[in-house]
């Protein structure tokens, strides 16, 4: 059944909402099966480095990245050789400086997003601390009371059954760190 008309496809909608603003003779369907593709291909890239640790997609990533970085390396040491006729040197000193700058430029944006993103998350960090403290004040003498309820036998049986319960959220606690220290040394 064919949409009513007036009424958007997929591609028009998410033209809208990915921000796909050019309209290519053409290539409107095309730009936005793109996007929607390079979306995809993220997502897909995202889980598979989720389910093998990054070891294969991380690396596959890091060449990719050095691929293209090259790629425009060459791209603006090409133009600073005809535009600016420059000689290889000196368009190589330009590249490097240029590349320099757009890094300084990204470290400070990243910084000053990071630096409000981590007030945030102290703040939220910070709430729920004392939403936690709220509720043991609220709950630990029903707490302490069922505790003392108990016999020994009971009691060893809850402390069992809530450090079977605490491996596997410490476990995977731990190696998602272990991965983080991993990857950064």
């Amino acid at each position: 059944m064919k949409p009513p008309k007036g009424v958007p496809g997929w591609h028009s909608r998410l033209a809208r909402y990915a921000g796909v603003r050019r309209k290519f003779p053409g290539g409107g369907k095309a730009v936005a099966g793109m996007r929607l593709g390079l979306l995809w291909a993220s997502a897909a890239a995202g889980f598979a480095g989720l389910l093998f640790g990054f070891d294969l997609v991380g690396d596959a990533l890091a060449q990719g990245l050095t691929v293209v970085f090259e790629f425009g390396q060459e791209r603006l040491e090409t133009m600073y050789l005809k535009t600016f006729k420059l000689d290889l040197y000196q368009a190589q000193m330009a590249t490097a400086y240029t590349g320099f700058m757009v890094f300084a430029g990204a470290a400070v944006f990243v910084f000053r997003k990071g630096s409000a993103a981590c007030k945030e998350w102290s703040v939220i960090g910070q709430r729920e601390v004392a939403k936690a403290r709220e509720l043991w004040s609220q709950h630990r003498a029903n707490i302490v009371a069922w505790w003392d309820t108990l016999d020994r036998f009971n009691k060893a049986s809850a402390a069992i059954g809530l450090i079977v319960l605490a491996i596997p959220v410490v476990s995977l606690v731990l190696l998602a760190l272990g991965n983080l220290a991993a990857e950064i040394m």
